[in-house]
């Protein structure tokens, strides 16, 4: 029964890490959006600030998965454990406040739009979150939205999650994750995934406002990592290096999913 499960695992855990790196777009929204949350820079989050809090929005139909794995773990614990590693460095560790149930995340009305674009997302979360960061406490809005990115060359089936450059605004897009896979796991660890690369942009990987530590920056992707054991690669290529990656996964236990590139990069900017 053990093999069994966890060779159901492996197979699990290598469908959502195939789609994850595919379908990651970073978005930039026009001039300086950092003007308009002057608090949200990685100098902020790896030197001042105290807590950091993941305010999560969803539209009816969009709702994030936010029940337990098969051992009980709440989903939403591998953003806590992922965030939790990134910041460890800290000589004050800030507090770190994850929802885990639906009951604590936001409603939204529904927005009947087929496709988004950045600009139409920051609308959205100026005319709904009113939780601002400050030097102290720093707020990121996560949206989950029915409907499908658009960089402005129309909308795309591929892209799960987008991170606004420069502001604290993600979006997943829930139609995208549910199209991943016809298994419910599946779709649930790649939105997690999905959640964990985008919080890595966002929070300034790689070398997006966060120094490397020793060059690992993919510069033909743009802010990911050249390790393909990482979360942030943009993509891993071949069924053979996926699996290694889900196997050091699944047997240590971990649910940490940065390279060791990344964190040192935290390491060394962290005080």
């Amino acid at each position: 029964m053990e093999k069994r499960l966890r060779a159901l695992l492996s197979a699990l855990f290598l469908g959502a890490c195939l789609l994850l790196f595919q379908n990651c777009s970073q978005n930039n929204v026009g001039s300086n959006p950092n003007q308009n949350f002057p608090e949200s820079t990685a100098l902020n989050y790896f030197k001042t600030t105290q807590k950091i809090v993941v305010d999560v929005y969803y539209e009816p139909g969009a709702e994030p998965f936010a029940d337990t794995t098969l051992a009980g773990m709440p989903y939403w614990q591998i953003l806590e454990d992922n965030l939790q590693a990134i910041f460890q460095y800290r000589s004050s560790i800030p507090v770190l406040v994850v929802p885990k149930q639906i009951n604590e995340m936001n409603t939204l009305p529904a927005q009947n739009k087929t496709d988004w674009l950045g600009t139409e997302i920051l609308d959205l979360h100026s005319r709904t979150n009113q939780e601002r960061s400050t030097a102290a406490e720093a707020h990121f809005s996560v949206y989950f939205l029915k409907g499908y990115f658009n960089s402005g060359s129309g909308p795309s089936n591929a892209v799960l999650g987008v991170s606004l450059s420069g502001t604290p605004v993600l979006a997943i897009f829930k139609d995208v994750i549910n199209s991943s896979s016809s298994s419910a796991v599946v779709k649930k660890y790649v939105e997690q995934s999905t959640l964990v690369h985008e919080m890595g942009h966002a929070l300034g990987f790689v070398n997006n406002g966060v120094p490397m530590a020793t060059h690992h920056q993919d510069t033909a992707h743009g802010a990911h990592t050249t390790n393909s054991d990482c979360v942030m690669y943009w993509m891993n290529e071949g069924a053979g290096d996926l699996r290694n990656f889900v196997q050091k996964y699944i047997t240590s236990g971990s649910t940490v999913m940065w390279g060791p590139e990344v964190l040192l990069d935290a390491k060394n900017y962290s005080e």
